[in-house]
């Protein structure tokens, strides 16, 4: 039988088996990794409990265990991988995009506590997300922050019903018209190790017995917390569109906005945890991105109707990049001129060969200036059968 509060990973011999040395964390799963592997362990004897032995993480282990994941002060590793983090953005965009839906950038304003109360062997937990491997706030989290937040306030209570579903306590077969998203870093995301430390922990425990007062020794606990200016994109999408669908997403949004910035988000609230604040600059540089991207889409959809030889040439810089055209044209255009290629394929070839020199270099082809160029622009004109 497991002894008393032995790590899950076991004993070898008489010590336990530690998890190995973490050598890139870009390739593992942070989460996973502070949740399971925790080798601040250590076995002591309890004669006053008659349990021969069990395994204790106490003294500095909780700090020194965080500090293996995060980092020690002022070295701290963000966690998350860059690509993974992007990919997942996008891919929520895009679904929030084909839903009708809207999206907000926030960015924290203090530092944020995300899942405390989930079990883990240093006694505060945090919500990791499944498949990044960074901190994240779900879907329900946000939803409960707005409907808490909106009844504070004095929202319409049909609104807030129709918007955000029955109360828990209400008919659980009816669903709010609005989906709230899971709230995902937008790059990879610094942490801190925080300290609480109680005074009055035998009041706590026993009030009835134990009145508060300054002579009970204090306890510090150590606390993983998001740091301050880490950005997050926060989402909602109406389950069906309707004709007042892009309103109600624009109040939905500020609701979400006014919650973050005067209620907080996670544990510890109260004493100003968990505040965010909208990212405009963030917002600019996501909008030109996007642009630029709908820009870059539009420019492949009209070279995908291009011949197949053209959109070739485009690729390798024919409407561009001229250097880098001008290379290909030297290794790969103009030996396929040669008799090899099908008759009709060379003269396809030679003719956009020709028109990018009348565009481009209008001058190399009428009077070529060196016997380079003028051996190319001859090689031309003599498959299409023109005078030199």
């Amino acid at each position: 039988m497991r002894p008393l509060h032995q790590p899950l990973y076991g004993q070898q011999g008489e010590k336990a088996v530690k998890s190995p040395k973490n050598p890139d964390r870009k390739e593992e799963h942070p989460g996973l990794w502070y949740d399971k592997f925790c080798h601040q362990w250590s076995r002591v004897h309890d004669r006053r409990r008659r349990v021969e032995e069990f395994w204790w993480l106490g003294g500095t282990g909780k700090k020194k265990w965080m500090e293996e994941v995060v980092g020690k002060p002022g070295h701290e590793k963000p966690v998350g991988e860059k690509g993974r983090i992007t990919e997942a953005t996008c891919r929520l965009r895009q679904l929030v995009e084909n839903r009708s839906g809207r999206w907000l950038y926030m960015k924290t304003t203090s530092r944020w506590v995300t899942g405390l109360g989930r079990p883990h062997p240093v006694e505060n937990g945090f919500a990791w997300h499944p498949t990044l491997g960074t901190p994240y706030l779900p879907g329900s989290s946000v939803k409960g922050m707005v409907r808490a937040w909106a009844k504070e306030c004095g929202k319409e209570a049909d609104k807030i019903r129709r918007w955000l579903g029955p109360e828990p306590e209400e008919n659980r077969r009816k669903v709010g018209e609005w989906i709230f998203f899971d709230a995902l870093p937008l790059e990879p995301v610094e942490l801190e190790v925080d300290i609480m430390t109680p005074h009055y922990g035998a009041y706590y425990d026993r009030p009835e017995k134990n009145p508060p007062f300054d002579g009970y020794h204090p306890v510090p606990i150590p606390f993983l917390t998001v740091a301050k200016d880490q950005k997050f994109v926060f989402a909602v999408a109406p389950r069906q569109a309707t004709a007042g669908t892009e309103e109600n997403g624009k109040e939905i949004l500020n609701w979400i906005k006014e919650a973050l910035e005067w209620m907080g988000a996670g544990a510890k609230t109260a004493v100003g945890y968990g505040r965010f604040e909208k990212d405009d600059e963030k917002k600019e540089e996501e909008e030109k991105k996007r642009q630029e991207e709908q820009k870059q889409a539009g420019i492949q959809r009209e070279r995908e109707k291009l011949p197949k030889i053209k959109r070739e040439m485009m690729e390798d810089g024919y409407d561009g990049d001229h250097d880098r055209f001008m290379e290909a044209m030297k290794h790969k255009w103009l030996p396929r001129l040669s008799k090899e290629t099908p008759m009709k394929e060379r003269v396809e070839i030679a003719g956009y060969l020709k028109e990018w020199y009348q565009k481009h270099k209008p001058g190399y082809w009428e009077k070529p200036k060196n016997s380079k160029n003028k051996e190319k622009v001859s090689q031309i004109k003599a498959v299409l059968q023109e005078r030199t």
